[in-house]
């Protein structure tokens, strides 16, 4: 049985809270995801790469800003995506 401390979470487990993060919220950026989730944002930006490598989240270029912003939402087809929970 493995068990997780607070500060060391299975990249699995961030991928999963910003599944649910992304289904209630419209469209968030990298900085705002990686502060709900709590995780670091190399972290938060690896398992962005891989939800959209698999076609599960879309991204674009920010416009209100000077610098470049990612905004990263689920797809339509997914926008009612329901994780099962772990027991």
């Amino acid at each position: 049985m493995c068990v997780y401390s607070p500060m060391h979470r299975d990249i699995l487990m961030i991928t999963e809270e910003i599944i649910k993060l992304l289904s209630k919220e419209e469209e968030l950026s990298i900085r705002q995801i990686s502060l709900r989730v709590k995780t670091h944002r190399a972290v938060a930006l690896r398992s962005l790469e891989f939800l959209k490598r698999i076609k599960l989240i879309g991204e674009r270029k920010g416009e209100e800003t000077k610098r470049v912003e990612r905004l990263f939402s689920l797809k339509e087809a997914h926008k009612n995506y329901r994780l099962e929970t772990r027991s």
